[in-house]
């Protein structure tokens, strides 16, 4: 037997209210003899005897009258039945959890996993009696209660079996406790059951997720496990795939890299993998994977368009085809507006030159380049320049400064070279502390017959050149040594800084080429002058490539390729110009929209734009997504399935265990109902079958009526105990 509300039993102590009252009204009486009653005296005693006997009858029944209250209060209940035939009063709280992930979409030898995982609710619903409520909860709705508040009508739970279909979206047992236990905890029904019907895949005991505070189970919780699935289903999935380059041109290779997992105990042996470029198969190779093991690829693909590219990585098929696809997307820029300031006509002719050389060739250009005098950089409209090329200025005005660092703290491109009329000293208090820089020492000149400097490491592994050579698959495993170095006259030396990196440093320990990032933006500094005074690198095959590919890669990444898992709601940042008069929607992979609003707004002469945040719709699907504004496309994302959804490996003994005790569940309240139990039986005999208030009720009115009677012969005897006395 147990209380379901034990605290109530501190009014036990209220039983002792009738002693005290007894003891402080006990009279003592006087004796007093008369010779002529003396003959009365051995009645009198029986009398009092009598009435002695009453009022400690009458004392313990106003114990147990108080008793009894307090019993019916705190709810006594009974395993099983009081008698024969009486059992079925005590009613229950049902919480249902139903597993609807993706990894349900399986079938084995007993059929599909999910209408398995239906049918055993269905032999769950007999067990309901009349006056049982009934929470549900969908793990794709997570952190939504599916039917809450509680339905008593088994047609309700019937409907929500029948509607529910795999999803795609994953969430955790932990998840889910935390938003059923504090409802079961809540309510007063003698029985509290948790049903948990799933494929028990481990990653569904994740404990990640923070718990709630309130989420600790009532002890008297009594917890159902349903496994669905007789066997583990051997799962292969692509982990994930995303492009690797960061220069992206039409028409020039770009690297996408992809990874696999195999959940299986056995090997999977030369699986064909394929990789297409907005439903073209642009690339395929073949993967092998041992048992649990894991695997990547890396494949080139050619984009032949500017704009959104949409693509995927495809594994051939197996048990579970949805972890087959892996979705990203790229943008491809169509133009990017550089504009050169400089007091060196010379380094100005040279750069342009180098931009002209490595473009497109006979197609059009990539690059739009316009040259602008040293002195009127405070003329030059930051906010249609993409990138800022600063060559041989004499000095920055403190608001030239703010302005550049501004340009780039909004994703702005700006490459520096020296040059012979350039004043250290205003660089060094005026632009390289805003940009934290750290400041130019002087010009170095190379020994006369040394010569020159030369390269002396390269950080090949960095996108300015991991990719220059792409003619030769091989050039990015060449040494620093192998890499053509100009002879070099003059640099500004200078250190790299804490939060730079050195993609070419010199033979004399002074950095060619730093990397250093602003907000949002970056810096290239180079060393060295882009004129033959100061060295002979116009003049090198190194030139042109390396100019052109540092302005793509500084350039502003409008569309940084965006990538989110099923279930999210993701914050859209728009960086462009906007309509405002056009609605703006999410276009699911079916095509279907959903009208959003954007949650920030700045004017502009042509609508609004920039500094523009939209919050997206649940994403259901894994696909390509477009946010659009009227006719014309903002962002393309990609949104694939959770990989952990991908493990099929059944869950632990201790890996369920962990999760019982994180939420106050007592290992021993957990049952797991196999194919083989009858359920209905199993279930019935954990319940409490009877409360007992009820009785206790009764009791206490009988013993009221008793006391009255007792309390009225009681005082009646008194009377006439005390008329003899007279």
């Amino acid at each position: 037997m147990t209380f379901l509300n034990p605290f109530v039993l501190l009014g036990l102590a209220a039983a002792a209210i009738p002693v005290l009252f007894h003891l402080l009204t006990l009279r003592k009486l006087r004796t007093v003899e008369f010779s002529t009653l003396t003959f009365l005296k051995e009645l009198q005693q029986t009398r009092i005897r009598r009435l002695k006997f009453r009022q400690l009858l009458l004392l313990l029944i106003r114990m147990l009258l108080i008793i009894f209250i307090v019993l019916a209060f705190a709810r006594p209940a009974l395993h099983g039945s009081l008698f024969p035939g009486i059992g079925t009063e005590a009613h229950s709280t049902i919480l249902i959890v139903f597993d609807d992930s993706f990894s349900m979409d399986v079938s084995d030898e007993h059929g599909d996993r999910l209408k398995q995982a239906k049918d055993a609710a269905e032999k769950l619903l007999p067990v309901v009696k009349q006056g049982d409520e009934i929470y549900f909860i969908r793990l794709s709705e997570l952190p939504k209660v599916t039917i809450n508040p509680p339905t008593h009508d088994l047609g309700v739970i019937r409907r929500a079996l029948q509607e529910t279909k795999v999803s795609d979206i994953r969430h955790t047992l932990d998840e889910a406790l935390s938003a059923g236990l504090p409802l079961l905890r809540r309510s007063t029904n003698a029985n509290k059951e948790l049903y948990i019907i799933s494929d028990m895949q481990r990653t569904l005991f994740d404990l990640s997720s923070a718990r709630r505070a309130d989420s600790l189970a009532d002890a008297r919780t009594a917890v159902f496990l349903i496994p669905i699935g007789s066997r583990e289903i051997p799962n292969t999935a692509v982990d994930s795939a995303h492009v690797q380059s960061t220069l992206l041109e039409e028409g020039k290779p770009a690297s996408v890299y992809a990874s696999f997992r195999n959940f299986g105990n056995t090997p999977l042996t030369n699986s064909v993998v394929s990789v297409s470029l907005d439903g073209t198969k642009e690339a395929q190779s073949s993967v092998s994977l041992e048992p649990f093991g894991a695997s990547s690829l890396e494949f080139i693909v050619t984009p032949n368009h500017s704009g959104f590219i949409r693509g995927y990585v495809e594994l051939e098929s197996d048990a579970l085809d949805i972890d087959n696809r892996r979705y990203f997307t790229m943008y491809i820029p169509d133009r990017i507006n550089v504009t050169i300031v400089g007091s060196d006509d010379a380094g100005n002719r040279f750069l342009s030159l180098a931009i002209q050389a490595a473009g497109r060739g006979n197609g059009p250009s990539l690059v739009s380049v316009q040259q602008v005098a040293g002195d009127k950089l405070p003329q030059v409209d930051l906010n249609h320049v993409d990138v800022l090329v600063c060559t041989n200025i004499h000095s920055f005005s403190s608001s030239d400064a703010d302005r550049i660092k501004a340009f780039l703290q909004e994703g702005g491109g700006l490459i520096i070279f020296p040059g012979n009329e350039m004043n250290y000293a205003n660089y060094n208090s005026t632009l390289f502390p805003l940009l934290d820089i750290p400041p130019v020492q002087g010009i170095l000149s190379a020994p006369e017959g040394s010569g020159g400097i030369t390269f002396r490491t390269t950080d090949i592994d960095h996108p300015l050149l991991n990719t220059m050579y792409e003619h030769d698959r091989f050039a990015q495993k060449r040494s620093a040594e192998q890499i053509e170095s100009p002879a070099i006259h003059q640099v500004a030396q200078r250190q790299p800084g804490k939060r730079s990196r050195t993609i070419i440093s010199l033979s004399n320990g002074s950095p060619f080429l730093t990397e250093h990032p602003v907000g949002s933006g970056k810096v290239l500094f180079y060393s060295v002058s882009p004129t033959p005074r100061w060295s002979d690198l116009p003049y090198k095959a190194l030139f042109a490539p390396l100019v052109y590919r540092s302005i793509i890669y500084v350039s502003p990444k409008e569309h940084l390729q965006s990538s989110y898992i099923t279930g999210t709601q993701p914050t859209l940042t728009i960086s462009e110009t906007v309509e405002s008069n056009k609605p703006f929607a999410v276009k699911s992979p079916d095509q279907t929209e959903e009208r959003v609003q954007p949650s920030v707004q700045s004017a502009r002469v042509s609508g609004f734009s920039t500094a523009m945040t939209v919050q997206g719709p649940l994403l259901r699907v894994p696909g390509i997504y477009e946010l659009d504004n009227g006719s014309k496309t903002l962002s393309v994302f990609a949104v694939n399935t959770d990989p952990r959804e991908s493990d099929t490996r059944t869950a632990t003994p201790d890996d369920r265990e962990k999760l019982w005790l994180r939420h106050g569940l007592s290992p021993s309240r957990v049952t797991e109902l196999s194919s083989g139990t009858t359920m209905q039986s199993a279930i019935l005999q954990t319940r409490f079958g009877v409360e007992l208030w009820k009785y206790c009720i009764a009791i206490a009115l009988i013993l009221a009526l008793v006391e009255m009677l007792v309390a009225r012969d009681s005082r009646k005897s008194l009377e006439q105990t005390g008329g003899s006395a007279r």
